[in-house]
């Protein structure tokens, strides 16, 4: 994990945990690997840019990876997860929870998303926003709104 941002090492760690826990109960194999990367709004904005045309920041982007095994031997790259910390906050503030929780859901979303999860539809999102609450009680963070 990346953190381009000043963050608590408290919240890398909720990062770390969300991201194995979504993995592992979603029974993906022991061998998979998910990069995250912690940016501003500035970075997030020239990302969702470039690759999706969208000339705004956004809370959370996902970057599928390859099928093929990377250079660790037996390790499979699912892909990246940005989240954008300055997004988080504010969503946090307007949800009423604290920041670590939105950061958390977000890391949930982003995972979810890598592994094939869409909320293009209102039906998909609704079914994506219970899993990925489910999942973070399931670890003790519970979020609002």
């Amino acid at each position: 994990m990346v953190a381009r941002v000043r963050v608590s090492p408290r919240w890398v760690r909720l990062v770390r945990r969300v991201v194995r826990h979504v993995l592992g109960r979603r029974r993906h194999p022991p061998g998979v690997r998910v990069d995250v990367a912690l940016v501003g709004d500035r970075e997030i904005r020239r990302l969702h840019r470039r690759y999706l045309g969208a000339d705004r920041a956004t809370d959370v982007l996902s970057f599928p990876g390859g099928a093929e095994p990377g250079p660790s031997r037996g390790v499979r790259w699912l892909g990246e997860v940005v989240i954008s910390v300055d997004r988080a906050r504010a969503q946090a503030r307007r949800a009423g929870h604290p920041p670590a929780a939105e950061l958390a859901l977000l890391a949930a979303h982003g995972v979810l998303h890598l592994l094939g999860y869409d909320d293009r539809r209102r039906t998909d999102a609704a079914r994506m926003d219970r899993l990925q609450r489910r999942l973070l009680r399931e670890i003790g963070v519970e979020v609002r709104g």
